[in-house]
C-alpha cells in the first residue's frame, strides 16, 4: 500500500466531453477515453540519467497509463532510453525517436525536455514533457497558464522552497551560512538555485555555492564547503542526485547536517524534504497530460499541468549523526520518518 501524500497546490479540474447520437454508429474510441482496438502505441520515454527518483517518476508514469488501459506487452510500446547525462545525446535520442515515428515523445527532466522539444520542433510529433521544476524560468514553456499553441504540453512542478527553509531552520536554528551544489548547466537546477538562494538572503543567510559540471566532481565540491558552512542543502539536481553517496560521505565524516528539496534524497542520508511525491508525479503526467493526448486531443491546447501531491520525509537517524533533533510539530506532518 502506498503511504498518504500530504497535499498542496492548485486543485485540477477534469472536463469530460461526451458525444451521443440516433443509430448503431458510436463515436472512436478515442473519443470515448479509451485505447483503440487492435493498435498499439509507441511512447519514446528518455531521462538524462538514471537515479531513484526518476525512476520513480517513469514506474509512475506507466503505472498511471496502465490505469487508462495503456499497457506494456498488450497494446502500448515504452522505449526507454537514458541520455548519460549528455545533452547531445538527448538530442540524438530524441532524433531517433522521431524518425522511428513514435506516437509520444515524453523526456523527463529539464534537459532532456529542452532538447526534444527543438528536435521535434517540425515533426508533428506531440511532446508531453515531465521532471521539469519552474517550467517557466527554466524556458521550457513561455507561460505556465496558457496552451503552447504548438505541439507541447506536459507535467512541472514548483518547489515549495519557502517552506523547506521552514523546516531546514526549525530542525537546525543555527543555521547562518549554507553550501549547495548544483549543476550551473542544467536550467532547473539555475532556477531552483536562484529561488532559494533569494530566500536564504531573505533570512540572512550566506548561501555558499560550489557549482558541478558532472557527478565525478561532487565529491571534491562537497568536500570544498566543509568547514566554511554549518549545513548542505542540495536542490533538485540530476547531476547532483547521482552521486548523492559522495555527500552522505562527506556529510557524516564532517558531522555537517544535509537537508535536501528531493524526498529522494532522505533515505540516502538528508535530514528534511519537503518535495513532490516522485511516483505519484509520474501517475499524474501520465493520466492527466500523456494519456488525453495518446487519444487524440491537440497537446498544444492543453495547459500544462502543475504537481498537487507534496510530501515531507524525514531521517531521524541522520538529525541525531549531527546532533540534532527533529521537533514533534514537523514529526507529525511527515509521510514517512526513516530510522529511530
Amino acid at each position: 500500500m502506498r503511504r498518504m501524500p500530504f497535499a498542496a497546490g492548485r486543485t485540477a479540474v477534469a472536463v469530460v466531453l461526451a458525444v451521443a447520437g440516433f443509430s448503431a454508429w458510436a463515436p472512436p474510441a478515442a473519443a470515448q477515453g479509451t485505447p483503440e482496438p487492435g493498435r498499439t502505441y509507441t511512447i519514446g520515454f528518455s531521462q538524462i540519467v538514471d537515479h531513484p527518483a526518476l525512476n520513480a517518476t517513469r514506474q509512475g508514469f506507466l503505472d498511471g497509463l496502465k490505469e487508462a488501459g495503456f499497457e506494456e506487452g498488450k497494446n502500448l510500446v515504452l522505449e526507454y532510453q537514458n541520455a548519460q547525462g549528455d545533452v547531445g545525446t538527448a538530442r540524438s535520442i530524441a532524433e531517433r525517436f522521431i524518425a522511428g515515428k513514435v506516437d509520444l515523445l515524453a523526456p523527463c527532466t529539464t534537459p532532456v525536455v529542452l532538447a526534444t522539444i527543438r528536435a521535434a520542433r517540425d515533426s508533428g510529433i506531440p511532446v508531453v514533457f515531465g521532471c521539469v521544476t519552474n517550467p517557466v524560468q527554466a524556458g521550457v514553456v513561455e507561460t505556465a497558464d496558457q496552451p503552447t499553441g504548438s505541439n507541447v504540453t506536459g507535467f512541472y512542478t514548483v518547489p515549495p522552497v519557502g517552506r523547506n527553509f521552514d523546516i531546514f531552520t526549525a530542525i537546525a536554528p543555527g543555521m547562518k551560512r549554507v553550501g549547495t551544489l548544483y549543476n550551473s548547466g542544467e536550467s532547473n537546477s539555475e532556477a531552483l538555485n536562484k529561488l532559494a538562494r533569494e530566500e536564504a538572503e531573505k533570512r540572512g543567510m550566506v548561501w555558499v555555492e560550489a557549482p558541478v559540471t558532472s557527478s565525478a566532481e561532487v565529491l571534491t565540491a562537497v568536500q570544498s564547503l566543509v568547514g566554511k558552512v554549518d549545513a548542505l542543502v542540495t536542490l533538485q539536481d540530476n547531476t547532483v542526485a547521482s552521486a548523492y553517496e559522495a555527500i552522505v560521505k562527506t556529510a557524516e565524516e564532517a558531522g555537517l547536517p544535509w537537508f535536501s528539496f528531493d524526498v529522494q534524497a532522505v533515505e540516502r542520508g538528508a535530514i528534511a524534504a519537503l518535495a513532490q511525491d516522485q511516483y505519484q508525479n509520474g501517475v499524474d503526467w501520465a493520466k492527466k497530460a500523456a494519456v488525453p493526448v495518446l487519444l487524440g486531443a491537440d497537446a498544444g491546447a492543453i495547459v500544462p499541468v502543475e504537481a498537487e501531491i507534496f510530501e515531507i520525509q524525514l531521517n531521524a537517524d541522520a538529525a541525531k549523526a549531527a546532533g540534532l533533533a527533529i521537533p514533534e510539530a514537523i514529526r507529525a506532518k511527515a509521510s514517512r520518518v526513516h530510522g529511530g
